[in-house]
């Protein structure tokens, strides 16, 4: 284990993952959205499931410097567009900047090298 933090935010990424395919509604209650039908529920499982399973195991697997930055940024990016949509959308809310905390706390585990 070279990164740590890394790790622990690949796990967490990954866990997510595994949360949104097997409670999907769970899933779409915490990011705030609401499946419309079947379909609805295979993109929750499908994106926020297998995207974030996949990104996160194979990070875990690679144990990539690079992969790793790759999290990070992604993270770091989901973090600034939540935060330009607190003015272009109207969207802040304290649930939503919890949101944005949240996501910078992982853009920094990946990306501070320890």
């Amino acid at each position: 284990m070279n990164n740590l933090p890394a790790l622990v935010g690949a796990s967490f990424t990954a866990f997510f993952g595994i949360l949104a395919i097997v409670k999907p509604y769970l899933m779409a209650k915490i990011v705030g959205v609401f499946p419309k039908g079947p379909r609805g529920v295979s993109e929750l499982r499908a994106v926020y499931g297998g995207w974030m399973l996949g990104l996160g195991g194979y990070a875990i697997w690679s144990q990539s410097e690079s992969v790793f930055y790759c999290l990070g940024i992604g993270w770091a990016m989901a973090a600034f567009f939540r935060v330009i949509s607190f003015f272009v959308d109207e969207s802040y809310s304290l649930r939503n900047l919890r949101m944005v905390l949240y996501e910078v706390f992982f853009a920094v585990l990946f990306l501070i090298k320890i």
